[in-house]
């Protein structure tokens, strides 16, 4: 018999084959439509089964049958960036101007994208205005409650006494007042 052209055929070896016919007796379920399968390890190490068949148990346990294959992480980054680069060029018309999300995400790394979201996240806060209002009256407050209003909302010791007086000595109301 001749297979046609086109015609997806998997032949299984001996091993598998016995394992199958065991974990058949098991009473699995098939679970359709898992187009592929993959376990990550450490070093970004990763095993991709494409077209894999997976078998689920009644108590949440998957078996998974296909041909593993070991993939590099960083070098499938690389290949993504190059391809996205190739093709930036190709369709690159003389634009004026060019902005940071025409940039393919995987041409940053780890530390700019940090730095990026770190800078971000600084934009949407105003700076803390600190203000040198020399000694501060803490009559009628306890020392301890005052350090940790200032300790929990990072602000100055004045702020913390002028929260804490406002909420009548609640450290609780102070702090989410700063906050």
């Amino acid at each position: 018999d001749e297979i046609p052209a086109g015609a997806e055929v998997s032949i299984f070896s001996k091993n598998e084959k016995k394992a199958r016919k065991l974990i058949s007796k098991l009473n699995l379920k098939k679970v359709e439509g898992i187009q592929r399968v993959t376990f990550k390890r450490k070093g970004n190490s990763i095993f991709a089964i494409d077209k894999p068949d997976v078998y689920r148990s009644a108590a949440g346990t998957y078996v998974v049958f296909g041909e593993a294959k070991a993939e590099n992480l960083a070098q499938r980054y690389q290949q993504a960036a190059a391809a996205q680069a190739k093709l930036h060029e190709q369709s690159a018309a003389p634009a004026s101007t060019t902005d940071e999300t025409d940039l393919p995400l995987a041409s940053k790394d780890a530390d700019s994208i940090t730095a990026d979201l770190q800078s971000a996240s600084l934009k949407d806060k105003p700076a803390p205005v600190k203000k040198d209002e020399g000694p501060v009256d803490e009559t009628g407050l306890d020392a301890n409650d005052i350090d940790i209003v200032v300790e929990q909302t990072n602000v100055s010791r004045a702020q913390a006494v002028k929260a804490l007086r406002e909420n009548d000595g609640d450290m609780v109301n102070a702090i989410m007042s700063l906050s």
